[in-house]
């Protein structure tokens, strides 16, 4: 079905074709007939990757992931006393990632963080299916309110980092040879949590199954430096985890979206 979805996109959305390929082509370096494959394979992965929502509730690690990439890092993540921050990208099983979240911290209450959808009917849908496994979905605007509290009550929260933001929320960073408005919401929540950040990533190993990438936490109760300083610190953390993920399995990342859309004044 995500091929079928994927090859009417295709043909049918010009537009997003072109954002696509042109993306690939200067981010990656690639020539033009190699980007134009790359993005359309990718819109293939990304309808598999919506289409994976529906599966959330039968998602479990044990028996979906045939590869733990950084087996050491798993150690540190059931070792950490300190509030959790997950950061992931649009890329792999990103829908799948709260079944993942109910198999690695079963004795943390898990949230994850996601944008409102302007449809009232799908966004309660796509909540629910999304919480099958037991994690608390909330709402980007409301974050702060709801998050916050139950980081300082040594939960986990999970954050798509990679997505374009306006200028009052964002910090500009390097993303992949360009300048990215890169979202402060995770970076502000896990310094005021005095959280660990852990770069977390699921990605489809091409047999069916996935590979499980957990990379070093970066402990925030230990940066110095002011706020803004901090901020920074944080979010350039994440972006450049998600530089590299995207750099290993470009085929699975959301090309199709504006990423550098907002650029600095």
């Amino acid at each position: 079905m995500a091929r079928f979805l994927a090859f009417l996109y295709w043909h049918l959305s010009p537009r997003r074709r072109r954002i696509a390929a042109a993306a690939v082509e200067r981010h990656l370096g690639q020539s033009r007939p190699k980007a134009a494959l790359l993005a359309r394979r990718s819109f293939e992965e990304n309808f598999l990757s919506f289409l994976e929502i529906f599966h959330v509730e039968h998602f479990y690690a044990s028996q979906s992931i045939s590869r733990l990439i950084t087996p050491e890092t798993l150690a540190l993540l059931q070792a950490e006393t300190a509030p959790i921050v997950v950061v992931t990208a649009h890329l792999g099983s990103w829908e799948l990632m709260p079944g993942l979240a109910a198999d690695l911290f079963p004795d943390r209450h898990g949230m994850v963080v996601v944008r409102h959808q302007k449809n009232q009917i799908l966004h309660s849908l796509m909540a629910e299916l999304r919480g099958a496994r037991g994690i608390q979905v909330v709402a980007h605007r409301k974050a702060s309110a709801v998050v916050l509290p139950r980081l300082r009550q040594k939960g986990v929260v999970a954050f798509l980092a990679d997505h374009n933001t306006s200028r009052r929320e964002a910090v500009f960073l390097p993303f992949l040879r360009d300048t990215a408005a890169v979202t402060t919401g995770p970076a502000l929540l896990a310094l005021r949590a005095k959280a660990a950040v852990f770069p977390i990533f699921l990605v489809r190993d091409g047999a069916g199954k996935h590979l499980l990438y957990i990379a070093e936490p970066l402990h925030t109760a230990q940066l110095t430096g002011t706020i803004s300083e901090r901020v920074r610190a944080v979010a350039s953390f994440y972006t450049d985890a998600v530089s590299q993920m995207v750099q290993k399995h470009p085929e699975q990342w959301l090309w199709m979206h504006r990423r550098w859309k907002t650029q600095p004044r």
